[in-house]
């Protein structure tokens, strides 16, 4: 019916060895949409994929087929009312819903009654607790996969109790799937997600030319509208039509995809300094009046773009769409944002803190900063 597809670091991996499991996700969609194509690697059927809670709660973010993909929520999601908002969101999208390791609980009924497949582990929850389970579960319009099924006498036993589905070594064992991917530039996806975030000012002579820069991105654009999800039977002859045809809410999600992607090696380490640096500037503007507080935060994520891609910060922002006034900011610390900024990053790496802010303004918004920041890595 279906096959889950995981991720693993390499052909010899065991295992997923994960340390970001948003990335994770992000180069198995990458990969099975943009490099080795989802009909090749699931032939028309099902193709189950682990989110992330941070992906479950961006239902617009993922380019991906509602009629092929079924969507995994673990165990470890967090199964609160924000979860269960977002995930009625993704269903009135039309995706189906998985979840995964699933074990049933009264509280949890309104996430089974969204639910299209319920996996339970046989391994995991034994004979007897898996009795429990599909009794528990009977009165739902679910189909019922039974998982980590090793024998003959496991699969027979989840026969008679009426499971709907199987997954497990019986069955088969996994196959590895690679293909050399083309790469991105990290520089080319920050620009082009700098000139989409500009909304109402778009300008696709600018967009063309980033795209057109960069051999990878042309590639992966030239493979998403090629995948049926773009439903498009158009033939493409130039970047500008390319960029039209997928349109801008696509092209945003496929370039946040990407980033995440690219980013893999190190991106966990760094987007903690990177958010703790973004919010106490933001907090911190607050706390002093200063109107636009969006721009202090962004102003902190780009301080430290350097860091991501390998390049000095006043090469990287040169080559961003951003206004002058808002770069010499950054790189000069001239201004209410440079200012702030320059309180914000002596305060964090523990220097004295020569400024006219009360010290007490400094440190209660950044114990507010911490608190937001671990609870934004929380989910992710």
């Amino acid at each position: 019916m279906g096959y889950e597809l995981l991720y693993r670091k390499d052909l010899n991996a065991l295992n997923a060895e994960l340390f970001d499991d948003v990335s994770a996700t992000a180069q198995v969609i990458s990969g099975s949409l943009l490099e080795i194509g989802m009909d090749n690697m699931v032939r028309g059927n099902k193709a189950f994929i682990n989110f992330p809670r941070a992906y479950l709660m961006n239902p617009s973010g993922v380019p991906l087929d509602k009629s092929q993909v079924v969507i995994e929520i673990l165990e470890n999601s967090g199964f609160d009312a924000l979860l269960l908002a977002s995930l009625r969101k993704w269903v009135s999208a039309g995706y189906k819903l998985a979840l995964d390791d699933f074990v049933y609980e009264p509280k949890l009924l309104p996430f089974v009654e969204l639910a299209t497949y319920v996996k339970l582990d046989l391994q995991s929850l034994g004979r007897d607790c898996f009795m429990q389970q599909m009794d528990a579960l009977k009165g739902f319009k679910v189909k019922i996969i039974a998982e980590k099924i090793e024998t003959w006498e496991e699969f027979n036993f989840c026969e008679v109790l009426g499971a709907d589905y199987y997954q497990g070594y019986f069955f088969e064992r996994p196959e590895v799937i690679s293909k050399k991917a083309t790469k991105v530039s990290r520089m080319a996806l920050l620009q082009l997600m700098a000139e989409l975030l500009k909304a109402d000012n778009l300008n696709v002579d600018e967009l063309e030319s980033i795209v057109s820069g960069d051999i990878g991105l042309v590639h992966k654009l030239l493979k998403f509208l090629n995948s049926p999800i773009s439903g498009l039977a158009a033939s493409v002859d130039s970047v500008r039509l390319a960029i039209v045809l997928v349109g801008v809410d696509h092209l945003k999600a496929l370039t946040n995809l990407l980033l995440m992607s690219e980013l893999v090696g190190d991106r966990h380490v760094l987007l903690e300094s990177i958010l703790l640096r973004a919010k106490h500037a933001e907090l911190l503007s607050i706390r002093l009046g200063h109107d636009h507080n969006e721009k202090y935060f962004l102003a902190g994520m780009l301080s430290m773009m350097d860091s991501c891609v390998g390049i000095s910060l006043p090469e990287v922002l040169k080559q961003l769409p951003l206004p002058k006034e808002f770069t010499n900011a950054i790189i000069e610390r001239n201004g209410n944002v440079g200012n702030v900024l320059d309180i914000v990053e002596q305060f964090n790496k523990g220097h004295k803190v020569i400024s006219s802010v009360p010290i007490d303004d400094l440190k209660s918004s950044y114990v507010d900063t911490l608190k937001w920041v671990d609870s934004f890595l929380s989910v992710i």
